[in-house]
């Protein structure tokens, strides 16, 4: 499923060069190289953002920023971060354990039609990040001096979405949009007796993005 989703994007990723090429028969051109009379058109934003996603097998909120540069209005480069939860339900169980962490890295997004009131975008993700089992109700062992033995680990993560874009006024986008979160694996040993897959953090998000600057 993953090499399937991976191909998937891909092609979309090419779909989106091939219409931007597409837009003018008659001449070749790029995002760097322009004529006398043209100007490569410059912009950036900033956004926040909400997103749903099941991680090790329970619900997960996700809270996400990123900031990127815009070039000539058909691709976005940045940084991107996620933080994430997955005790959404509120859940009091004594006996069980989630997940808490986040990760981040550089952030490159090709935009199809951009000036289209509603058009796509194929954000891709690279980069790392952390995570921690975290026991309910214990917060000596969690955040005292004892916290972090051998309860969190690192990872490194590739994201690749897609986003349906409304350009709802010329400074602001709304963005809702699916994505993948492929890791390297996870190894977590604490409490002893807590069995934590090494693909927990893998899987499907859903999300609600704010955008504001110029695009």
């Amino acid at each position: 499923m993953r090499l399937n989703y991976l191909i998937t994007t891909a092609l979309l990723a090419g779909i989106t060069l091939t219409a931007m090429a597409q837009e003018n028969h008659s001449e070749y051109r790029s995002i760097f190289n322009k004529k006398a009379d043209q100007k490569v058109a410059h912009g950036g934003y900033g956004a926040i953002g909400v997103g749903y996603s099941n991680i090790d097998g329970k619900d997960a909120i996700l809270m996400n920023i990123k900031g990127a540069w815009v070039i000539n209005h058909h691709v976005a480069l940045g940084f991107a971060g996620t933080g994430f939860y997955n005790n959404l339900n509120k859940t009091n169980d004594p006996n069980e354990h989630y997940l808490g962490g986040g990760y981040g890295g550089f952030y490159f997004e090709p935009i199809l039609f951009p000036k289209s009131p509603v058009h796509l975008s194929f954000p891709v993700l690279i980069g790392a990040g952390g995570v921690a089992t975290i026991p309910y109700n214990n917060w000596d062992t969690h955040w005292g001096p004892h916290a972090y033995q051998d309860d969190y680990d690192v990872f490194f993560v590739f994201e690749p979405g897609v986003e349906l874009e409304f350009n709802m006024v010329k400074f602001f986008r709304i963005a809702v949009g699916a994505s993948y979160r492929l890791t390297n694996g996870i190894i977590l040993n604490y409490p002893a007796d807590i069995q934590v897959p090494t693909d927990a953090l893998d899987g499907f998000n859903v999300y609600l993005n704010f955008k504001f600057g110029k695009f």
